[in-house]
């Protein structure tokens, strides 16, 4: 704590300084370093921290509301599920196989020529998948004649019975499929379902027939267009023959036959062309042979060459009516060969004036190239012939291509129609969908399950009431333990008083007040509140005079005052209680005035005012040791009458007289009351109710009373409801052990105590004696 307190035995006097700081009685409270007035700031809100101890304590402290959030939950919970219908559940096994046609019938079941149909096979199955569970098929098997009575109290039947209860399931990644279906009753969903089935399969059945038909009817409408194709082809064809002249057998063109056989002959005519300018090349460089030697050896040579040249051209001759192509025949080359030689012979022999002596091989050349050029010449007529006919007769090679491209159509097709015919007739009589025929009527429901439903709602419900307790102990950050309010303000905790109990022998007139249950738990809180003080004065100087304060009203600042005094009467001292809060003073009604007694009517106000002594206004209860003087009448009395320096002679006077002069005092924030009435006394007790202020507002009453230099001896917290079995050795039923009680009458209290609070209950701690 900031400022520094001390005690002195010999108080000085007071003096009529508002401002200055007195004490009465034997001893005073004298506080310097007046500087820091405020508390020292904390690096956290204790309260504001929450640990599981705080919420375990919440929990303890609002069970009951756990129990108003939990118990209708719980109930509606558990009779929603009573009252939930049974649902059975008919299942069966069905297998979906897409229909399986070779790589050589794809294409006609696609009807997209050069196509596969592997797109269409993978989406056979998904697409029945969502044929079973459409609202088509629900609608046949619910208009079917055989349960259409069954099902006249349905709105929608096919929505409400088959596809919000319809459950298909994949059996790993085989064919096989799980269907249930889920009704109230149990021979409505088997017959249910068994419909639902025999309907699917007719209509996958019937879907399969319709697609045969259709492909079938597809395939013999393409072959019937690709024959009249190919008819109006072949006439086309035929036509073009008869208009074009230049066309001969099988299609081919006159001019370009021609033209290649010319180009054969023009080859072959220069090849003989260049074979006997060889030869006479040859001849000229050897020379002829000279006979002149011998005339009659010459004469026998020529005519055996002239022999043979009869022999030869005979031979020549024969060949020419017998081979294909004379002038490439080998024999005839060979034959012709010899010829020449032997005319070359003859002309040596026979000299320069007979008929032979020119070279036959140049006879030979000039007439080959003769004729190889008459046949260039037609050649090249023949080339613009063919030149002109050619656009025309390409025209026809197309459309012969394009009838026989038609051919292997329609072959191809018709040796595929006859494939599909057989395989068509073998897919008409396959189940696509098997189905069993007959389903087990189920016997035992699969929902409710009413014991799990109740345990849930039972969690639930406590949940959202134990839910409701955190979030509100979350937001809560008011001060409940005693620790955290020490902590918070630094000050000594003198005492923690339990929240009063309303019995019995405590009750009367509305109030609460006990001088009969000296052995409670809240007498011993009383008691140890004053041994707390003792131990104060014992270190610091006696305490004579005391404000009993709190931050706000309702902190039972006022039962706190009363049964302290009532303690300490019972210990033996002297005790004086001051009722000092002029707003709301609540002890005049607890000490009844004396009618025989002048004077006790009146109170504090009268004798501040100077109308009679403080004697007068003393009433004696029947506590001994304890003397009470009341507000008295506070209507148009000013606030600032308790700064006054008749209060502080007062004070002073009665701490001359009384051995504990105690001061039930107005609250702190928002008034100046107990700030000035702090001063006048040797210290103050700061009564806090746990729970009702967060550490801020305790912090702030603190720091208005320090900065008026009030002396705070420490603070009590009352009210307490929680772990108060840790702060009393026996607990609310504990009998203080080796103390005797003697039990007192019931006062006579007139009037209403106006409790500061619902908790504000009057107990008057220890054994008090009449």
């Amino acid at each position: 704590m900031d400022q520094i307190v001390s005690y002195r035995a010999n108080p000085p006097a007071p003096s009529t300084g508002e401002g200055s700081s007195s004490g009465a009685g034997s001893g005073a409270l004298t506080v310097h370093d007046a500087a820091s007035a405020l508390p020292a700031s904390l690096p956290h809100n204790p309260a504001a921290v929450k640990t599981a101890a705080d919420y375990l304590r919440a929990l303890r402290r609002r069970i009951w509301l756990v129990l108003v959030v939990a118990m209708p939950l719980a109930i509606g919970a558990s009779t929603w599920s009573l009252r939930l219908p049974r649902i059975y559940q008919a299942k069966a096994e069905i297998t979906i196989e897409p229909p399986e046609y070779n790589s050589a019938l794809s294409t006609l079941v696609a009807r997209d020529l050069g196509q596969h149909n592997a797109a269409s096979q993978e989406k056979y199955v998904p697409n029945h998948i969502v044929l079973l569970q459409s609202k088509t098929l629900a609608q046949k098997v619910v208009d079917s004649p055989a349960i259409a009575s069954e099902l006249t109290a349905y709105e929608d039947p096919a929505q409400e019975l088959i596809i919000s209860g319809l459950q298909v399931r994949r059996v790993s990644t085989s064919s096989t499929y799980i269907v249930t279906l889920d009704a109230k009753d149990p021979a409505l969903a088997k017959k249910l379902l068994e419909t639902l089935l025999a309907e699917f399969k007719a209509l996958a059945k019937e879907e399969n027939r319709e697609g045969v038909e259709e492909t079938r009817d597809y395939a013999n409408q393409r072959l019937k267009s690709l024959k009249d194709e190919l008819t109006s082809q072949e006439k086309a064809i035929y036509n073009q023959l008869k208009a074009m002249p230049t066309l001969g057998s099988g299609g081919r063109n006159v001019f370009e036959e021609k033209y290649v056989n010319f180009g054969n002959s023009l080859v072959q005519k220069q090849m003989r062309i260049n074979e006997f300018q060889q030869q006479m090349m040859m001849t000229r460089s050897f020379g002829r042979p000279d006979f002149s030697s011998g005339g009659g050896a010459r004469e026998q040579r020529i005519a055996q060459l002239q022999a043979d040249q009869k022999k030869l051209v005979r031979a020549l001759r024969k060949v020419k009516r017998i081979a294909g192509n004379f002038d490439s025949d080998p024999a005839a080359r060979d034959l012709a060969q010899r010829l020449d030689e032997n005319m070359n012979e003859l002309d040596e022999l026979n000299g320069p004036k007979t008929k032979m002596a020119r070279d036959p091989y140049e006879m030979l050349l000039d007439k080959v190239q003769r004729e190889y050029d008459d046949d260039k010449a037609l050649e090249q007529q023949l080339l613009a012939q063919m030149q002109e006919s050619m656009p025309e007769h390409q025209k026809f090679l197309s459309m012969v291509e394009d009838r026989n491209q038609t051919r292997l159509k329609i072959a191809k097709m018709e040796g595929d129609i006859t494939s599909f015919n057989t395989v068509a007739t073998a897919m008409e009589h396959k189940e696509l969908v098997k189905a069993p025929l007959s389903i087990i009527e189920p016997t035992v429901p699969i929902k409710p399950s009413r014991g799990l439903y109740i345990a849930m709602g039972l969690c639930a419900s406590f949940g959202l009431g134990i839910g409701l307790v955190v979030l509100l102990e979350h937001v809560d950050h008011s001060v409940k333990v005693p620790e955290h309010v020490t902590y918070g303000l630094t000050l000594p905790l003198l005492g923690v008083i339990p929240r009063i109990r309303r019995t019995a022998s405590t009750h009367r007139g509305g109030h609460l007040w006990t001088p009969g249950e000296p052995d409670s738990i809240e007498a011993d809180a009383f008691r140890n509140i004053r041994a707390s003080l003792l131990g104060v004065a014992d270190r610091r100087g006696p305490i004579l005079s005391l404000l009993v304060t709190s931050p706000k009203a309702g902190d039972g600042k006022s039962t706190a005052a009363l049964n302290l005094a009532a303690t300490c009467a019972r210990a033996g001292e002297r005790t004086l209680l001051l009722d000092v809060d002029l707003r709301r003073p609540t002890l005049a009604d607890v000490f009844p005035p004396e009618p025989e007694k002048e004077g006790t009517l009146y109170g504090l106000v009268d004798v501040l005012q100077g109308t009679l002594p403080w004697q007068k206004t003393l009433r004696h209860t029947e506590l001994r040791n304890l003397d009470f003087i009341p507000t008295g009448n506070p209507r148009d009395i000013p606030i600032e009458i308790l700064g006054t320096l008749e209060l502080r002679q007062l004070l002073t006077a009665l701490a001359n007289h009384y051995d504990r002069v105690i001061l039930d005092g107005p609250a702190v924030l928002g008034m100046a009351d107990c700030r000035m009435l702090g001063r006048m006394v040797n210290a103050s007790l700061l009564v806090v109710r746990a729970g009702a202020h967060q550490l801020v507002t305790l912090q702030r009453a603190k720091g208005m009373l320090e900065q008026s230099h009030v002396a705070i001896a420490g603070v009590v917290v009352n009210g307490l409801t929680e772990d108060v079995q840790n702060w009393s050795s026996y607990g609310y039923d504990g009998a203080s052990a080796g103390i005797a009680v003697r039990k007192l009458p019931p006062l006579r209290p007139r009037g209403n105590l106006t409790a500061n609070s619902p908790d504000d209950s009057l107990v008057l701690a220890g054994s008090m004696n009449t």
